[in-house]
């Protein structure tokens, strides 16, 4: 019978059963008489009787069996074992049938989606035959709201030995029929057990969750950042070359101390991941919770095999009912590792109960504001919706605009690297995606991020052109300067480039409006600058300074701030200096004179170009350098000669 069950299974795969039940129901006894090991291996085990640590042994060559503690303070302990797990083992004693954390236990079975069970009924030598049945038909009623409501259910007793072959058997055909991991192929791994072995070093343990390991090959300890390399790799007692998804496997690591990895950290392939400090998710809470659950409370986190203090944020109320389910975000007291459909527990800080359970669906996202629920909820439904293109949408946070690379898009969606990368060049060839270079990095925006930078370019745009209506519009150099420092340079640009081609904005030369906006001159600006035109032009080579002007004029010098800048733009106005501007043709008439100064003199004094354009210092001395800036002249000590610009 073994023999012929064994062959359903596929000898390219392996297999984890982890047990749950009440404490002292003989989880432990029954792994023992399957397999011939005894998973109580600390002292204080054997000394107290009970499991207190993960226990581990083979039912075969590709069968692993985790026996967890069944005690209600060890519950962390025993969510470590069930989080890896193929097939949950649900122990129950004949003699005190249904207890506390047999329903804890299931509970936190059902939370981490674990889909197939088997039911052993231990120590039916101790019970009449109608007390078995009434412990039976209470088992099979607590099932009827789980994954498994049609669960196989065998009457065992490891004293007699009675049922073990007919339990082993069902495990085996239960097995047989779990469909394979999926696979999203950058290697995890979350730390079940760390120790030294003799001659080795650090050896950790733990169940593959995803890609593959190779002895040699370079290894990251997350959250920590730490490097470090395989060593060795065994598996059932093995060794191997290479692991895979859902193989256990022992990991002797190199240049790592035991006292630098522990139980809840995660290997990983490295560069691919970043420590969690929090995630958004889905979170449901037991029907049996003991009590609703308040935004904001403090919560006991199961990840992986870590455990970790946080505090759930409820966006959308304030309080989640027993029974019901929220998205959430959790804020965590330390760094986790955490990705795109993990699967978590939550209990409460005090006393230890569990509460619920959920499914993680951004990491480290923005910190939720009351103003983003309309898009913390519409990214979370696109994660949820099973939509590989809504997936990735929901990667690119809108309000930072921070652009992506392909890993860390794939790690927000966990497609597979073929179908992502055609679903990419879909999304780019749609317009739903725009792509350039930083580097030797190829990075990506959503038009979503896009809009929200153009959006902002927008209003920038309108409360200038608000402020200065005679403009032709924002210098794109200074529009750059504060957006450069809330987006990506590249994704600004690429903002601007889409307002352009859908022709919201205008780019004259080195100006940029939009396109909504034609400038309109002020009636006092317009009066201003007749009078400046008027005024500068009845002594082109002397011309009035600006503080003479605007005292002239009866206004405050600040008044002439638009209409300088806008005969400047229009080319009617030169900058020599702060207090002065020339027209254009008074400039060339003072060249002109310079020019047939320089046919009957080499060089030029100061005082020599004071009585050239009857005019004193605070006029020549600007001008002069103005000339040399231009070109027009070379200083040479006191004096000035000819410059290639005059010369020309």
């Amino acid at each position: 019978m073994e023999k012929g069950a064994k062959l359903q299974l596929d000898s390219n795969r392996q297999y984890v059963i982890g047990t749950a039940g009440h404490i002292d129901h003989g989880k432990t006894a029954l792994v023992r008489v399957l397999t011939g090991v005894d998973t109580d291996r600390l002292p204080e085990e054997k000394a107290r009787g009970i499991t207190i640590d993960l226990g581990f042994a083979h039912l075969s060559e590709n069968i692993t069996i985790i026996d967890v503690p069944g005690h209600e303070r060890l519950i962390k302990n025993m969510v470590a074992g069930v989080s890896t797990i193929d097939l949950v083992l649900l122990v129950v004693a004949a003699d005190d049938g249904i207890m506390p954390q047999t329903r804890e236990h299931l509970d936190i079975v059902r939370l981490l989606q674990i889909q197939r069970g088997v039911v052993a009924i231990t120590k039916i030598d101790l019970v009449e035959p109608e007390w078995l049945e009434l412990v039976a038909e209470d088992v099979r009623s607590l099932l009827q709201d789980t994954p498994f409501p049609r669960a196989p259910v065998v009457y065992t007793s490891a004293a007699t030995g009675e049922g073990i072959e007919q339990l082993r058997s069902v495990l085996l055909a239960e097995l047989a029929a779990v469909p394979p991991r999926e696979d999203a192929e950058v290697f995890r791994l979350p730390v079940d057990r760390v120790f030294t072995a003799h001659g080795f070093g650090t050896v950790v343990t733990g169940t593959v969750l995803s890609g593959s390991l190779k002895t040699g090959q370079q290894v990251e300890v997350q959250p920590t950042g730490r490097l470090t390399r395989v060593r060795g790799l065994q598996t059932h007692a093995k060794e191997v070359h290479r692991v895979r998804v859902g193989y256990r496997a022992a990991i002797n690591l190199a240049d790592l101390t035991v006292e630098q990895i522990h139980r809840g950290d995660v290997l990983t392939e490295p560069g691919r991941f970043e420590p969690a400090g929090l995630f958004n998710a889905r979170l449901w809470l037991l029907p049996n919770a003991p009590r609703p659950l308040k935004s904001n409370q403090r919560i006991r986190l199961h990840l992986h095999t870590r455990e970790v203090f946080g505090r759930i944020i409820l966006p959308e109320q304030k309080v989640l009912s027993p029974g019901q389910n929220a998205l959430v975000q959790i804020r965590l007291e330390q760094p986790v590792h955490a990705a795109f459909q993990d699967r978590f527990i939550i209990r409460q800080y005090s006393p230890q109960v569990t509460l619920g359970g959920g499914v993680v669906l951004q990491v480290n996202p923005p910190r939720f504001r009351k103003r983003h629920l309309a898009l913390f909820r519409r990214q979370l439904e696109r994660l949820e919706s099973g939509d590989p293109q809504q997936r990735v949408l929901a990667a690119f946070d809108p309000i930072s605009a921070r652009p992506l690379g392909f890993w860390a898009i794939k790690r927000a969606c966990h497609l597979p690297t073929a179908d992502l990368q055609k679903l990419l060049q879909q999304m780019l060839n749609a317009g739903e995606l725009f792509r350039f270079q930083a580097g030797r990095d190829t990075l990506y925006l959503s038009r979503e991020q896009l809009e929200t930078i153009l959006e902002r370019i927008e209003r920038t745009l309108k409360a200038y052109h608000h402020q200065f209506p005679g403009r032709p519009g924002m210098e794109v150099k200074e529009l750059l300067g504060p957006l450069e420092g809330l987006f990506n340079r590249e994704a600004v640009q690429q903002a601007i480039a889409l307002g352009l081609s859908q022709k919201r904005l205008v780019r004259d030369i080195a100006f940029l409006r939009l396109a909504s906006f034609q400038p309109t001159m002020r009636a006092r600006d317009a009066e201003l600058v007749a009078f400046l035109e008027e005024k500068l032009a009845e002594n082109p080579m002397v011309p009035p300074t600006l503080q003479e002007l605007a005292q002239a004029r009866g206004v405050a010098l600040k008044a002439l701030k638009e209409p300088l800048a806008l005969l400047r733009r229009r080319g009617r106005l030169v900058y020599v200096s702060e207090n002065l501007h020339y027209l254009p043709e008074g400039l060339e008439q003072v060249q002109q004179r310079l020019r047939d100064f320089f046919q009957k003199k080499e060089t030029i004094s100061v005082p020599e170009f004071k009585e050239l354009i009857g005019s004193t210092r605070k006029h020549a001395i600007p001008l002069l350098e103005y000339f040399d800036r231009q070109q027009v002249t070379v200083r040479q000590g006191d004096v000035r000669l000819p410059g290639p610009r005059l010369k020309g």
